[in-house]
Protein backbone atom coordinates (compact mmCIF):
# COMPACT_ATOMS: atom_id res chain seq x y z
CA UNK A 1 0.00 0.00 0.00
CA UNK A 2 1.44 3.52 -0.67
CA UNK A 3 0.22 6.72 -1.73
CA UNK A 4 0.57 10.14 -0.31
CA UNK A 5 -2.00 8.90 3.20
CA UNK A 6 0.32 6.19 3.58
CA UNK A 7 3.19 8.54 3.20
CA UNK A 8 2.43 11.25 5.42
CA UNK A 9 1.24 8.49 8.14
CA UNK A 10 5.01 6.84 8.10
CA UNK A 11 6.38 10.78 8.48
CA UNK A 12 4.15 11.34 11.33
CA UNK A 13 5.62 8.75 14.04
CA UNK A 14 9.31 9.99 13.12
CA UNK A 15 8.21 13.47 13.67
CA UNK A 16 7.10 11.91 17.06
CA UNK A 17 10.50 10.71 17.72
CA UNK A 18 11.69 14.08 18.20
CA UNK A 19 10.93 13.83 21.65
CA UNK A 20 13.74 11.79 22.34
CA UNK A 21 16.69 13.00 20.16
CA UNK A 22 18.92 15.11 22.27
CA UNK A 23 22.55 16.98 21.47
CA UNK A 24 24.76 14.42 23.03
CA UNK A 25 25.68 14.05 26.50
CA UNK A 26 24.33 17.25 27.17
CA UNK A 27 21.89 16.34 30.24
CA UNK A 28 20.19 19.49 30.56
CA UNK A 29 19.93 23.32 28.92
CA UNK A 30 20.12 25.82 31.79
CA UNK A 31 18.37 29.13 31.00
CA UNK A 32 21.14 31.46 32.69
CA UNK A 33 24.77 31.50 33.20
CA UNK A 34 27.78 29.30 30.92
CA UNK A 35 26.50 26.09 28.78
CA UNK A 36 27.30 23.19 31.11
CA UNK A 37 27.93 19.76 29.31
CA UNK A 38 26.82 16.78 31.77
CA UNK A 39 28.39 13.26 30.59
CA UNK A 40 25.69 10.87 31.08
CA UNK A 41 26.73 7.01 31.83
CA UNK A 42 26.15 4.85 29.35
CA UNK A 43 26.00 1.96 32.22
CA UNK A 44 23.26 3.35 34.09
CA UNK A 45 20.45 0.07 35.07
CA UNK A 46 17.49 -0.17 32.77
CA UNK A 47 17.76 2.99 31.33
CA UNK A 48 14.57 3.75 28.91
CA UNK A 49 15.45 7.01 27.72
CA UNK A 50 16.79 10.58 28.01
CA UNK A 51 15.57 13.11 30.41
CA UNK A 52 15.20 16.46 28.80
CA UNK A 53 13.41 19.56 29.81
CA UNK A 54 13.28 22.23 26.89
CA UNK A 55 13.09 25.77 27.59
CA UNK A 56 12.60 28.63 25.09
CA UNK A 57 15.16 31.24 24.83
CA UNK A 58 16.48 33.67 27.73
CA UNK A 59 16.51 37.08 27.15
CA UNK A 60 19.90 38.41 25.84
CA UNK A 61 20.95 34.56 25.30
CA UNK A 62 24.89 34.43 23.96
CA UNK A 63 24.86 32.08 20.47
CA UNK A 64 25.86 29.24 23.03
CA UNK A 65 22.74 28.93 24.74
CA UNK A 66 20.89 29.47 21.42
CA UNK A 67 22.02 26.79 19.70
CA UNK A 68 22.37 24.07 22.57
CA UNK A 69 18.61 25.46 23.58
CA UNK A 70 17.75 24.95 19.51
CA UNK A 71 19.24 21.17 19.75
CA UNK A 72 17.71 19.99 22.90
CA UNK A 73 13.96 21.60 21.88
CA UNK A 74 14.18 19.28 18.87
CA UNK A 75 13.44 16.72 21.52
CA UNK A 76 9.61 18.04 22.04
CA UNK A 77 7.85 17.32 19.84
CA UNK A 78 4.48 19.38 21.61
CA UNK A 79 2.87 21.83 19.56
CA UNK A 80 3.87 21.20 16.36
CA UNK A 81 7.82 21.99 17.74
CA UNK A 82 6.51 25.31 19.19
CA UNK A 83 9.41 25.46 22.10
CA UNK A 84 12.10 24.81 19.27
CA UNK A 85 10.64 26.77 16.65
CA UNK A 86 11.24 30.34 19.37
CA UNK A 87 14.61 29.99 18.67
CA UNK A 88 14.29 30.18 14.88
CA UNK A 89 13.05 33.82 12.74
CA UNK A 90 9.90 33.72 11.98
CA UNK A 91 10.66 32.48 8.07
CA UNK A 92 12.95 29.99 9.61
CA UNK A 93 10.30 28.60 11.62
CA UNK A 94 7.69 28.78 8.83
CA UNK A 95 10.21 26.34 6.34
CA UNK A 96 11.63 24.02 9.19
CA UNK A 97 10.15 20.55 8.30
CA UNK A 98 11.36 18.15 11.56
CA UNK A 99 9.24 15.30 10.27
CA UNK A 100 11.61 15.01 6.65
CA UNK A 101 14.13 12.34 8.65
CA UNK A 102 17.15 12.66 10.75
CA UNK A 103 20.85 12.45 10.67
CA UNK A 104 22.56 10.43 13.56
CA UNK A 105 26.14 12.33 13.86
CA UNK A 106 29.23 10.77 16.29
CA UNK A 107 29.00 13.56 19.10
CA UNK A 108 31.87 12.19 20.96
CA UNK A 109 34.44 14.59 20.49
CA UNK A 110 32.50 17.01 17.65
CA UNK A 111 30.20 20.24 19.01
CA UNK A 112 28.75 23.38 17.49
CA UNK A 113 31.70 26.20 17.03
CA UNK A 114 30.95 29.56 18.13
CA UNK A 115 32.86 32.44 17.16
CA UNK A 116 31.22 35.78 17.86
CA UNK A 117 27.95 36.03 16.82
CA UNK A 118 28.03 32.95 14.21
CA UNK A 119 27.80 29.61 15.33
CA UNK A 120 27.65 26.66 13.12
CA UNK A 121 28.27 22.52 13.17
CA UNK A 122 30.97 20.55 11.33
CA UNK A 123 30.07 16.63 12.25
CA UNK A 124 30.60 13.21 10.83
CA UNK A 125 27.47 11.53 9.87
CA UNK A 126 27.13 7.69 10.73
CA UNK A 127 23.51 7.16 9.59
CA UNK A 128 20.42 8.62 8.22
CA UNK A 129 17.06 8.04 9.42
CA UNK A 130 14.41 8.29 6.52
CA UNK A 131 11.22 9.62 7.39
CA UNK A 132 9.95 6.31 8.16
CA UNK A 133 12.18 4.96 10.40
CA UNK A 134 14.27 3.21 8.07
CA UNK A 135 18.12 3.43 8.61
CA UNK A 136 21.38 3.72 6.38
CA UNK A 137 24.31 3.57 7.93
CA UNK A 138 26.68 5.77 5.94
CA UNK A 139 30.43 6.65 6.33
CA UNK A 140 32.55 10.18 4.66
CA UNK A 141 30.12 12.04 4.62
CA UNK A 142 29.64 15.47 6.97
CA UNK A 143 26.84 17.61 8.27
CA UNK A 144 28.47 21.22 7.53
CA UNK A 145 25.81 23.60 8.25
CA UNK A 146 25.71 27.24 9.55
CA UNK A 147 23.15 28.32 11.68
CA UNK A 148 22.60 31.54 10.62
CA UNK A 149 22.25 33.72 13.80
CA UNK A 150 20.76 37.10 13.29
CA UNK A 151 19.27 39.52 15.53
CA UNK A 152 14.90 39.92 16.16
CA UNK A 153 14.27 43.07 18.59
CA UNK A 154 17.76 42.97 19.43
CA UNK A 155 17.43 38.48 20.60
CA UNK A 156 19.73 36.28 18.56
CA UNK A 157 17.67 33.88 16.49
CA UNK A 158 18.41 31.32 13.90
CA UNK A 159 17.58 32.46 10.39
CA UNK A 160 18.80 28.56 8.72
CA UNK A 161 17.08 25.60 10.36
CA UNK A 162 18.64 22.09 9.43
CA UNK A 163 16.64 20.42 7.07
CA UNK A 164 14.88 18.03 9.42
CA UNK A 165 16.38 16.17 13.09
CA UNK A 166 19.63 16.04 13.97
CA UNK A 167 20.46 13.10 16.64
CA UNK A 168 23.31 12.09 18.39
CA UNK A 169 24.79 8.97 18.22
CA UNK A 170 24.52 8.54 21.39
CA UNK A 171 20.70 9.61 21.83
CA UNK A 172 19.60 7.08 18.70
CA UNK A 173 21.07 3.81 20.83
CA UNK A 174 19.65 5.15 24.35
CA UNK A 175 16.67 5.96 23.28
CA UNK A 176 15.37 4.57 19.95
CA UNK A 177 13.86 1.10 19.76
CA UNK A 178 14.03 -0.76 16.50
CA UNK A 179 10.45 -2.46 16.11
CA UNK A 180 10.10 -5.51 13.56
CA UNK A 181 6.93 -5.20 10.60
CA UNK A 182 6.28 -8.26 9.16
CA UNK A 183 4.97 -8.34 5.66
CA UNK A 184 4.74 -11.71 3.44
CA UNK A 185 6.93 -12.97 0.90
CA UNK A 186 5.95 -12.80 -2.75
CA UNK A 187 7.60 -16.46 -3.21
CA UNK A 188 6.62 -18.14 0.11
CA UNK A 189 4.06 -18.07 2.94
CA UNK A 190 6.88 -17.08 5.36
CA UNK A 191 6.85 -13.64 6.92
CA UNK A 192 9.34 -11.22 6.02
CA UNK A 193 10.68 -8.22 8.44
CA UNK A 194 11.20 -5.22 7.85
CA UNK A 195 12.43 -2.86 10.93
CA UNK A 196 11.84 0.29 11.49
CA UNK A 197 13.22 2.90 14.43
CA UNK A 198 11.17 4.58 17.38
CA UNK A 199 11.76 6.33 19.78
CA UNK A 200 10.82 4.28 23.29
CA UNK A 201 8.56 6.93 24.08
CA UNK A 202 6.36 7.00 21.42
CA UNK A 203 6.83 2.92 20.09
CA UNK A 204 3.20 1.59 20.97
CA UNK A 205 1.50 -1.22 19.46
CA UNK A 206 -0.25 1.53 17.78
CA UNK A 207 1.97 3.06 16.22
CA UNK A 208 3.14 -0.19 15.07
CA UNK A 209 -0.40 -1.64 13.65
CA UNK A 210 -0.30 1.87 12.12
CA UNK A 211 3.01 2.05 10.25
CA UNK A 212 2.16 -1.68 9.35
CA UNK A 213 -0.63 -0.91 7.21
CA UNK A 214 0.73 1.86 5.78
CA UNK A 215 2.90 -1.38 3.75
CA UNK A 216 6.83 -1.56 3.36
CA UNK A 217 9.39 0.54 2.31
CA UNK A 218 9.77 0.75 -1.18
CA UNK A 219 13.05 -0.88 -1.39
CA UNK A 220 11.17 -3.82 0.31
CA UNK A 221 7.87 -3.71 -1.48
CA UNK A 222 9.30 -5.54 -4.72
CA UNK A 223 9.81 -8.70 -2.60
CA UNK A 224 6.59 -8.14 -0.31
CA UNK A 225 3.49 -8.46 -0.56
CA UNK A 226 0.71 -6.67 2.16
CA UNK A 227 -2.38 -8.50 2.85
CA UNK A 228 -4.28 -5.66 3.55
CA UNK A 229 -6.89 -4.67 1.50
CA UNK A 230 -6.22 -1.08 -0.21
CA UNK A 231 -7.63 1.60 2.50
CA UNK A 232 -7.82 -0.62 5.69
CA UNK A 233 -6.95 1.77 8.50
CA UNK A 234 -7.58 1.59 12.05
CA UNK A 235 -11.02 2.21 13.04
CA UNK A 236 -10.35 4.35 15.96
CA UNK A 237 -7.02 6.45 17.77
CA UNK A 238 -5.78 3.24 19.47
CA UNK A 239 -4.95 -0.32 19.58
CA UNK A 240 -5.25 -0.89 23.64
CA UNK A 241 -3.82 -3.88 25.54
CA UNK A 242 -5.57 -4.92 28.64
CA UNK A 243 -4.20 -5.79 31.48
CA UNK A 244 -4.32 -9.53 30.69
CA UNK A 245 -2.07 -8.83 28.03
CA UNK A 246 -4.75 -8.88 24.66
CA UNK A 247 -4.21 -6.42 22.19
CA UNK A 248 -7.67 -5.66 20.61
CA UNK A 249 -6.77 -4.12 16.78
CA UNK A 250 -9.81 -2.09 15.39
CA UNK A 251 -9.98 -2.68 11.56
CA UNK A 252 -12.09 -0.82 9.21
CA UNK A 253 -14.71 -2.67 6.94
CA UNK A 254 -12.44 -4.02 4.06
CA UNK A 255 -10.76 -6.78 5.86
CA UNK A 256 -14.55 -8.22 5.86
CA UNK A 257 -13.93 -8.89 2.16
CA UNK A 258 -10.65 -11.23 2.89
CA UNK A 259 -10.62 -15.38 2.47
CA UNK A 260 -10.36 -17.62 5.85
CA UNK A 261 -6.70 -17.35 4.75
CA UNK A 262 -6.18 -14.09 3.96
CA UNK A 263 -7.23 -13.66 7.46
CA UNK A 264 -5.07 -15.48 8.71
CA UNK A 265 -2.22 -14.17 6.88
CA UNK A 266 -2.98 -10.78 8.33
CA UNK A 267 -3.57 -12.03 11.30
CA UNK A 268 0.36 -13.75 11.45
CA UNK A 269 1.56 -10.37 9.83
CA UNK A 270 0.17 -8.21 12.86
CA UNK A 271 0.55 -10.79 15.84
CA UNK A 272 4.51 -11.31 14.92
CA UNK A 273 4.84 -7.30 14.47
CA UNK A 274 3.71 -7.21 17.72
CA UNK A 275 5.61 -9.98 19.65
CA UNK A 276 8.43 -6.87 19.50
CA UNK A 277 5.98 -5.58 22.63
CA UNK A 278 6.33 -7.52 25.93
CA UNK A 279 2.84 -6.16 27.18
CA UNK A 280 1.55 -7.53 24.74
CA UNK A 281 0.77 -11.76 24.84
CA UNK A 282 -2.52 -12.52 22.60
CA UNK A 283 -4.13 -10.04 19.66
CA UNK A 284 -7.99 -10.11 19.31
CA UNK A 285 -9.50 -7.79 16.13
CA UNK A 286 -12.78 -6.28 15.79
CA UNK A 287 -14.74 -4.32 12.93
CA UNK A 288 -17.42 -2.37 14.19
CA UNK A 289 -16.98 -3.73 17.73
CA UNK A 290 -17.70 -7.10 16.46
CA UNK A 291 -14.82 -9.99 17.04
CA UNK A 292 -13.17 -10.96 13.45
CA UNK A 293 -12.81 -14.51 13.03
CA UNK A 294 -9.32 -16.31 12.73
CA UNK A 295 -9.19 -19.70 11.49
CA UNK A 296 -7.41 -21.39 14.36
CA UNK A 297 -8.29 -18.85 16.66
CA UNK A 298 -9.19 -19.71 20.45
CA UNK A 299 -12.85 -19.53 21.79
CA UNK A 300 -12.25 -15.69 23.20
CA UNK A 301 -11.12 -14.99 19.31
CA UNK A 302 -7.81 -14.26 20.53
CA UNK A 303 -4.42 -15.23 18.53
CA UNK A 304 -0.92 -15.39 19.75
CA UNK A 305 2.46 -16.12 17.94
CA UNK A 306 2.36 -20.19 18.32
CA UNK A 307 -0.85 -20.24 15.63
CA UNK A 308 1.38 -18.94 12.89
CA UNK A 309 4.82 -20.83 14.00
CA UNK A 310 4.55 -22.08 10.05
CA UNK A 311 4.87 -18.66 8.90
CA UNK A 312 8.17 -18.60 10.23
CA UNK A 313 11.34 -20.08 8.44
CA UNK A 314 13.49 -20.73 11.66
CA UNK A 315 14.10 -23.14 13.50
CA UNK A 316 14.12 -24.45 17.35
CA UNK A 317 17.67 -26.47 17.85
CA UNK A 318 19.78 -26.10 20.86
CA UNK A 319 21.55 -29.19 20.20
CA UNK A 320 22.84 -28.48 16.21
CA UNK A 321 24.71 -31.52 14.73
CA UNK A 322 28.30 -30.09 13.47
CA UNK A 323 30.07 -30.99 10.71
CA UNK A 324 33.84 -30.23 9.64
CA UNK A 325 36.13 -30.76 6.60
CA UNK A 326 39.34 -32.44 8.31
CA UNK A 327 41.78 -33.41 5.63
CA UNK A 328 39.47 -33.54 2.98
CA UNK A 329 37.26 -35.98 4.72
CA UNK A 330 33.80 -35.18 5.97
CA UNK A 331 32.94 -35.84 9.35
CA UNK A 332 30.59 -35.15 12.54
CA UNK A 333 32.08 -33.75 15.55
CA UNK A 334 30.68 -34.89 19.07
CA UNK A 335 29.63 -31.63 20.96
CA UNK A 336 30.33 -33.20 24.16
CA UNK A 337 34.27 -34.85 23.85
CA UNK A 338 35.03 -32.95 20.22
CA UNK A 339 35.69 -36.82 18.86
CA UNK A 340 35.48 -36.89 15.17
CA UNK A 341 33.72 -39.52 13.44
CA UNK A 342 33.94 -39.76 9.44
CA UNK A 343 30.57 -39.55 7.66
CA UNK A 344 30.03 -42.84 5.53
CA UNK A 345 30.27 -42.78 1.87
CA UNK A 346 32.49 -41.00 -0.90
CA UNK A 347 33.30 -37.68 0.97
CA UNK A 348 33.68 -39.19 4.48
CA UNK A 349 36.43 -41.52 3.51
CA UNK A 350 39.01 -39.27 1.90
CA UNK A 351 38.94 -40.99 -1.68
CA UNK A 352 37.21 -38.46 -3.51
CA UNK A 353 39.22 -37.74 -6.98
CA UNK A 354 38.35 -33.91 -6.20
CA UNK A 355 38.14 -33.55 -2.31
CA UNK A 356 35.70 -30.85 -1.48
CA UNK A 357 37.24 -27.34 -0.96
CA UNK A 358 33.97 -26.25 1.17
CA UNK A 359 30.67 -27.68 2.07
CA UNK A 360 27.20 -26.53 3.52
CA UNK A 361 24.55 -28.66 4.84
CA UNK A 362 21.06 -29.04 4.16
CA UNK A 363 19.43 -27.54 7.69
CA UNK A 364 17.84 -31.08 9.05
CA UNK A 365 21.35 -33.13 7.13
CA UNK A 366 19.63 -34.35 4.69
CA UNK A 367 21.89 -33.52 1.88
CA UNK A 368 25.39 -31.43 1.19
CA UNK A 369 26.24 -28.72 -1.04
CA UNK A 370 29.80 -28.79 -2.07
CA UNK A 371 32.62 -26.56 -3.78
CA UNK A 372 35.21 -29.20 -5.35
CA UNK A 373 39.07 -28.07 -5.00
CA UNK A 374 39.43 -26.45 -8.56
CA UNK A 375 36.42 -24.21 -7.27
CA UNK A 376 34.89 -24.78 -10.52
CA UNK A 377 32.26 -27.33 -9.71
CA UNK A 378 29.20 -27.13 -7.45
CA UNK A 379 27.85 -30.77 -6.39
CA UNK A 380 24.94 -32.47 -4.46
CA UNK A 381 26.34 -35.51 -2.12
CA UNK A 382 24.11 -37.80 0.13
CA UNK A 383 25.16 -39.31 3.66
CA UNK A 384 26.48 -42.43 1.89
CA UNK A 385 26.61 -42.10 -1.14
CA UNK A 386 29.80 -43.31 -3.64
CA UNK A 387 29.28 -40.55 -5.78
CA UNK A 388 28.35 -36.75 -6.53
CA UNK A 389 26.41 -34.94 -8.57
CA UNK A 390 27.26 -31.77 -10.76
CA UNK A 391 24.80 -29.01 -10.42
CA UNK A 392 26.67 -26.28 -12.18
CA UNK A 393 30.27 -25.09 -13.07
CA UNK A 394 31.51 -21.62 -12.48
CA UNK A 395 34.84 -20.00 -11.97
CA UNK A 396 36.52 -19.12 -8.45
CA UNK A 397 32.79 -20.88 -6.68
CA UNK A 398 32.39 -19.71 -3.35
CA UNK A 399 31.56 -21.53 -0.42
CA UNK A 400 27.99 -22.44 -0.97
CA UNK A 401 25.21 -22.23 0.94
CA UNK A 402 21.79 -24.34 0.97
CA UNK A 403 18.66 -22.03 1.90
CA UNK A 404 15.50 -22.95 3.76
CA UNK A 405 14.09 -24.28 0.40
CA UNK A 406 16.27 -26.11 -0.31
CA UNK A 407 18.03 -24.71 -3.00
CA UNK A 408 21.95 -25.00 -3.49
CA UNK A 409 23.52 -21.86 -3.87
CA UNK A 410 27.08 -20.00 -4.92
CA UNK A 411 28.71 -17.34 -6.38
CA UNK A 412 30.72 -17.44 -9.74
CA UNK A 413 33.85 -14.70 -9.23
CA UNK A 414 35.70 -13.41 -11.81
CA UNK A 415 38.07 -10.59 -12.03
CA UNK A 416 35.52 -8.03 -10.69
CA UNK A 417 32.62 -9.81 -11.52
CA UNK A 418 30.25 -11.81 -9.83
CA UNK A 419 27.12 -13.89 -10.66
CA UNK A 420 24.64 -15.64 -8.15
CA UNK A 421 24.27 -19.51 -9.40
CA UNK A 422 21.10 -21.06 -7.75
CA UNK A 423 19.71 -25.00 -8.64
CA UNK A 424 16.69 -26.33 -7.26
CA UNK A 425 16.01 -29.59 -4.80
CA UNK A 426 15.21 -31.23 -8.17
CA UNK A 427 18.45 -30.30 -9.53
CA UNK A 428 16.66 -27.76 -12.07
CA UNK A 429 19.14 -24.61 -12.51
CA UNK A 430 16.58 -21.56 -11.36
CA UNK A 431 18.08 -18.47 -13.22
CA UNK A 432 19.47 -15.56 -11.02
CA UNK A 433 19.60 -12.26 -12.34
CA UNK A 434 22.06 -9.76 -10.16
CA UNK A 435 22.80 -6.95 -12.48
CA UNK A 436 24.68 -4.78 -9.75
CA UNK A 437 27.24 -7.56 -9.16
CA UNK A 438 28.29 -7.92 -12.51
CA UNK A 439 30.34 -5.06 -11.82
CA UNK A 440 31.49 -5.60 -8.11
CA UNK A 441 33.51 -8.85 -6.70
CA UNK A 442 32.30 -10.54 -3.55
CA UNK A 443 33.70 -12.41 -1.18
CA UNK A 444 30.57 -13.99 1.35
CA UNK A 445 26.99 -14.00 1.40
CA UNK A 446 24.57 -15.42 2.76
CA UNK A 447 20.75 -16.00 1.69
CA UNK A 448 18.19 -14.96 4.28
CA UNK A 449 15.82 -17.74 5.69
CA UNK A 450 12.76 -16.27 4.73
CA UNK A 451 14.85 -15.98 1.13
CA UNK A 452 13.36 -12.28 0.42
CA UNK A 453 16.75 -10.48 0.90
CA UNK A 454 20.28 -12.37 0.33
CA UNK A 455 23.88 -10.38 2.37
CA UNK A 456 26.92 -9.95 0.31
CA UNK A 457 29.94 -8.88 1.32
CA UNK A 458 31.62 -6.43 -1.51
CA UNK A 459 34.83 -5.20 -2.04
CA UNK A 460 35.57 -2.30 -3.29
CA UNK A 461 39.21 -1.51 -4.18
CA UNK A 462 40.83 -2.09 -0.33
CA UNK A 463 37.50 -1.89 1.55
CA UNK A 464 35.31 -4.97 1.98
CA UNK A 465 31.70 -3.56 3.38
CA UNK A 466 28.38 -5.56 4.23
CA UNK A 467 26.48 -4.78 1.47
CA UNK A 468 22.13 -6.05 0.88
CA UNK A 469 20.22 -7.49 -1.88
CA UNK A 470 16.68 -7.86 -2.02
CA UNK A 471 15.40 -11.34 -4.14
CA UNK A 472 11.93 -10.87 -5.85
CA UNK A 473 10.79 -12.59 -8.63
CA UNK A 474 10.28 -10.86 -12.04
CA UNK A 475 7.32 -9.15 -13.43
CA UNK A 476 4.60 -11.29 -15.01
CA UNK A 477 4.94 -15.36 -15.50
CA UNK A 478 8.53 -15.00 -16.20
CA UNK A 479 10.24 -17.79 -14.09
CA UNK A 480 13.87 -17.12 -11.95
CA UNK A 481 14.88 -14.49 -9.28
CA UNK A 482 15.63 -11.10 -9.35
CA UNK A 483 18.95 -10.11 -6.72
CA UNK A 484 18.54 -5.92 -7.19
CA UNK A 485 18.62 -2.96 -4.92
CA UNK A 486 22.12 -3.19 -4.01
CA UNK A 487 22.68 -1.68 -0.49
CA UNK A 488 26.20 -0.76 0.77
CA UNK A 489 26.69 -0.46 4.62
CA UNK A 490 29.42 1.66 5.51
CA UNK A 491 29.46 0.10 9.19
CA UNK A 492 32.71 1.82 10.24
CA UNK A 493 31.35 5.37 11.02
CA UNK A 494 29.52 3.37 14.01
CA UNK A 495 32.42 1.01 14.94
CA UNK A 496 36.14 1.16 13.54
CA UNK A 497 36.25 -2.13 14.31
CA UNK A 498 33.53 -3.01 11.51
CA UNK A 499 35.42 -1.12 8.64
CA UNK A 500 36.37 -4.63 6.83
CA UNK A 501 33.68 -7.05 6.96
CA UNK A 502 35.12 -10.92 5.67
CA UNK A 503 32.29 -13.26 6.22
CA UNK A 504 28.40 -12.97 7.15
CA UNK A 505 25.56 -15.31 7.91
CA UNK A 506 22.31 -14.92 9.11
CA UNK A 507 21.26 -15.80 12.56
CA UNK A 508 17.81 -15.14 12.84
CA UNK A 509 15.54 -13.31 10.79
CA UNK A 510 15.91 -9.79 11.75
CA UNK A 511 19.98 -10.54 12.70
CA UNK A 512 23.34 -11.18 11.45
CA UNK A 513 26.92 -12.11 12.66
CA UNK A 514 29.80 -10.87 10.37
CA UNK A 515 33.43 -11.20 10.73
CA UNK A 516 34.99 -8.02 10.30
CA UNK A 517 38.16 -6.27 11.23
CA UNK A 518 39.60 -2.51 11.93
CA UNK A 519 42.50 -2.72 9.46
CA UNK A 520 43.97 -5.52 7.29
CA UNK A 521 46.43 -6.95 9.56
CA UNK A 522 43.97 -7.01 12.54
CA UNK A 523 42.32 -10.47 13.36
CA UNK A 524 38.96 -11.08 11.86
CA UNK A 525 36.26 -11.14 14.83
CA UNK A 526 32.59 -12.06 15.02
CA UNK A 527 30.04 -9.15 15.70
CA UNK A 528 26.01 -9.32 15.66
CA UNK A 529 24.19 -7.02 14.08
CA UNK A 530 20.80 -5.73 12.86
CA UNK A 531 19.59 -7.09 9.44
CA UNK A 532 20.05 -2.92 8.67
CA UNK A 533 23.42 -2.27 10.47
CA UNK A 534 21.66 -0.02 12.95
CA UNK A 535 23.48 -2.06 16.27
CA UNK A 536 26.64 -3.84 16.16
CA UNK A 537 27.41 -5.81 19.46
CA UNK A 538 31.01 -7.59 19.28
CA UNK A 539 31.02 -10.97 20.53
CA UNK A 540 34.75 -11.16 20.98
CA UNK A 541 37.57 -11.29 20.44
CA UNK A 542 38.76 -14.53 21.15
CA UNK A 543 41.94 -14.42 23.11
CA UNK A 544 43.60 -13.22 19.39
CA UNK A 545 42.17 -15.87 17.45
CA UNK A 546 41.89 -14.87 13.82
CA UNK A 547 38.44 -16.05 12.80
CA UNK A 548 38.27 -16.12 8.91
CA UNK A 549 34.66 -17.69 8.17
CA UNK A 550 31.00 -18.68 9.84
CA UNK A 551 28.43 -20.96 9.54
CA UNK A 552 25.21 -20.35 11.12
CA UNK A 553 22.09 -21.89 11.99
CA UNK A 554 19.37 -19.49 11.85
CA UNK A 555 16.74 -20.39 14.50
CA UNK A 556 13.69 -18.69 16.22
CA UNK A 557 15.24 -18.60 20.19
CA UNK A 558 19.40 -18.63 20.74
CA UNK A 559 21.87 -18.67 18.53
CA UNK A 560 23.55 -21.55 16.47
CA UNK A 561 26.96 -20.34 15.15
CA UNK A 562 30.16 -21.96 14.30
CA UNK A 563 33.81 -20.15 13.92
CA UNK A 564 36.83 -21.23 11.88
CA UNK A 565 39.75 -19.34 12.77
CA UNK A 566 42.93 -19.25 10.36
CA UNK A 567 44.61 -21.69 12.00
CA UNK A 568 42.04 -24.33 11.14
CA UNK A 569 40.37 -24.45 14.73
CA UNK A 570 36.17 -24.44 15.25
CA UNK A 571 34.52 -22.43 17.55
CA UNK A 572 31.11 -22.99 18.74
CA UNK A 573 29.72 -19.58 20.23
CA UNK A 574 28.25 -20.05 23.67
CA UNK A 575 27.64 -17.15 25.68
CA UNK A 576 28.50 -13.31 24.39
CA UNK A 577 32.63 -13.67 25.00
CA UNK A 578 32.50 -17.48 25.37
CA UNK A 579 33.44 -19.39 22.64
CA UNK A 580 34.40 -23.55 22.84
CA UNK A 581 37.02 -25.12 20.75
CA UNK A 582 35.12 -28.03 19.36
CA UNK A 583 37.81 -29.20 16.68
CA UNK A 584 41.16 -28.53 14.79
CA UNK A 585 42.76 -28.79 11.65
CA UNK A 586 39.62 -28.14 9.57
CA UNK A 587 39.67 -26.19 6.32
CA UNK A 588 35.31 -26.18 6.55
CA UNK A 589 32.41 -26.50 8.44
CA UNK A 590 28.67 -27.41 8.46
CA UNK A 591 25.95 -26.86 11.17
CA UNK A 592 22.72 -28.62 10.82
CA UNK A 593 19.92 -29.39 13.35
CA UNK A 594 19.78 -33.24 12.53
CA UNK A 595 17.91 -34.93 14.95
CA UNK A 596 20.28 -37.33 17.43
CA UNK A 597 23.31 -35.94 15.57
Amino acid sequence: MTGPQNAFSRRRFLGLSAGLAALAGCARVPTSGPVTQVQASADGPDRQGIAVDPQPPPRGAPPELIVAGFLQSMTSPQDGYRIAREYLTAAAARSWNPESGAIIYDGTTNSPVISGDSAGMNVPIIARLDAAGSFQPVSGQIFNHDFGLTRVSGELRISKAPAGLVLSQFSFERAYRSVALYFTSLTRSYLVPELVHLPQETSTPTVAVTDLLDGPSTWLSGAVTNVFPTGTKLASDAVPVDSSGVAVVPLSREVTRLTDAQRRQMAGQVTWSLSTFPEVTRVRFTVGGTDVTIPGAAEDDTVSTGLFTSMSPLISSDLPTMMVLRDGVLGRVSDQSGRFTPLSGLLGSGSAGNPPASIAVERSGGFWAVVDQSRQSLLKWQEGASSTQVLAGGTGLLRPQISTDGTSWTASVSGRSSGLIAVRPDGQRLEVRAEELSSRRIRAFSVSPDMARIAVVVENGSAHRLAMLRLRPPAGSAAGLIADGLLEYHLEGTDPNLALVDDVGWLSATELMVVARSTPDSPGAPFQLALDGSEGIAVGPLSGANVVSLSTLPRADGINVLALTGSGQVLRYEDRYRWRRIATGATSMGICAQAGG
